[in-house]
């Protein structure tokens, strides 16, 4: 299982987020690192997990208020990693401007998506291997601008998504980001039983090395981590124990 750890940018900064209530959200006070500078706290978590893969939330693009290109562009440039970038991409254009930042693999937020017509478009410009679907959930359903999507079980989106050809999803119960609260291993069990050769990857609620345990055991391919690396719950230690 893929250990990924996550910067939350906003307004230049990485911020610590939680519960998706975005209005709330401060600049990250971390013991990796001494500011919430973003190279420095991505250096840092490559140095104490030693990842090959980051994750990267542009706040300001997904919510239309700006951009932190300049922000990944230095990170892609400066690390030798992999960048999953979600900033709200909504078409092809915007896909492919992502990917010159140096993004290595484009996220497209179910919460922005417009609609299955609008994802057919950026399927067509991106390749298979540069393309992940986050699908963003709050209280058991999907946040979508998509009618197709909007409000439905977290499983059935699944199906209607492999059905668009895409095999690559990330599970992002926004609930539970950044409360340690542990991770929706009920949902993660039901999506890997019905659709047991996608990759799956969960988000949300992990804090302790047992709630990784119980999420590899699951049988998914990864997962994002945040809060408990930057409080210390989790350690470069236990990720290597778990490997």
């Amino acid at each position: 299982m893929k250990i990924i750890p996550v910067l939350d940018l906003m307004k230049g900064l990485v911020v610590h987020a939680v519960k998706g209530e975005r209005e709330r959200y401060q600049p990250i006070e971390s013991t990796l690192a001494s500011s919430p500078d973003p190279l420095e706290v991505a250096r840092s978590l490559q140095e104490e997990t030693n990842c090959r893969d980051l994750y990267i939330a542009d706040l300001d693009a997904i919510q239309g208020t700006g951009h932190n290109r300049e922000a990944i562009s230095e990170i892609a440039s400066q690390l030798d990693v992999r960048l999953w970038v979600d900033a709200g991409v909504a078409d092809a254009e915007s896909a492919g401007a992502l990917l010159a930042t140096g993004a290595d693999v484009v996220i497209i937020g179910s919460e922005t998506l417009i609609g299955l017509e609008q994802l057919r478009y950026i399927c067509k410009a991106v390749p298979e291997k540069n393309l992940v679907l986050s699908l963003d959930i709050s209280r058991d359903r999907v946040l979508s601008l998509s009618e197709s999507l909007r409000g439905s079980d977290p499983l059935r989106a699944l199906d209607c998504l492999t059905k668009e050809g895409l095999d690559r999803f990330i599970l992002l119960t926004l609930d539970i980001v950044g409360v340690g609260s542990g991770p929706d291993l009920h949902l993660l069990r039901r999506a890997k039983r019905n659709f047991p050769d996608h990759t799956l990857v969960a988000g949300g609620g992990v804090k302790t090395p047992e709630h990784l345990q119980a999420l590899s055991a699951t049988g998914i391919s990864g997962v994002l981590v945040a809060t408990s690396l930057h409080k210390g719950w989790i350690t470069g230690r236990d990720i290597l124990d778990l490997q």
